[in-house]
Parts: C-alpha cells; structure tokens; sequence
C-alpha cells in the first residue's frame, strides 16, 4: 500500500469512529421522559455533539479534501525557476558546442552578484 492510501483509510476508519459518537449520543436523546422533563439548555447541550459528531463523520468519510491536500497531485514549481527549458524555441545547428541553460542562469546570477558587491566609484572612506 502506498502512504497515500494508508492516510485515506485512516481517515475514513476515523469517519467511522465520528459516527459511532454521534449515533451513540443520538440514542440517548430517543427517551421521552428525558425530552420532555429537559429544558431548554440541556437539549440544546445535548443536541450539540451529535451535530457536532456527525458533522466532522460526514467530512471525514468523504476525506477526498483531506486527502488531496496532504497529498497534491501535482507539486506547485514555481515558473520564476524552470527545471528544464521550454521545448518551444528552435534549435539551430551551430558548430560551437552549445551552453547549457544552467550556465547561461549562472553567468547571469554572477553578473547580478558583482554588480551588487562592487565598490562605489566615488573616493569616499567607508
């Protein structure tokens, strides 16, 4: 079994223990002498976590959203730094051995380094 589907099973098997709670608590609110001698804050203190247990079951056991987000199906790259070079520019034979796109990015990150390093020109002390 691969991670992703262990995580997915565990999600869904803590779906069933949600809705476990919920349809436990439920039966204790099917007495009627209990409802009808209640008041209003204690059904409404009753009626909370069933809502609130059924409610995380629901989710849990759909658990695609929880899934897809622990495991992405595509990783985000950012565009700033592309790992291989556009297939879209032409290629033209040339008798010089060509740079690799590595070394063109390099060269210019050193260009950018040296510019910022470099001394002023004017005569100050610093």
């Amino acid at each position: 079994m691969k991670p992703i589907d262990i995580f997915g099973l565990a999600v869904r098997l803590l779906g069933l223990f949600f809705l476990y709670l919920g349809l436990r608590t439920v039966t204790s609110l099917l007495d009627l002498g209990a409802v009808e001698n209640a008041s209003k804050n204690d059904l409404i203190n009753a009626i909370l976590p069933i809502v609130f247990n059924l409610a995380v079951a629901w989710w849990l056991l759909g658990g695609g959203w929880l899934v897809r987000r622990a495991y992405p199906e595509t990783p985000k790259i950012s565009d700033r730094f592309p790992s291989q070079p556009s297939q879209s520019k032409q290629v033209t034979p040339t008798s010089e051995p060509a740079e690799s796109p590595e070394f063109v990015n390099l060269d210019k990150a050193e260009k950018r380094l040296a510019a910022l390093v470099e001394k002023p020109k004017d005569n100050r002390a610093p």
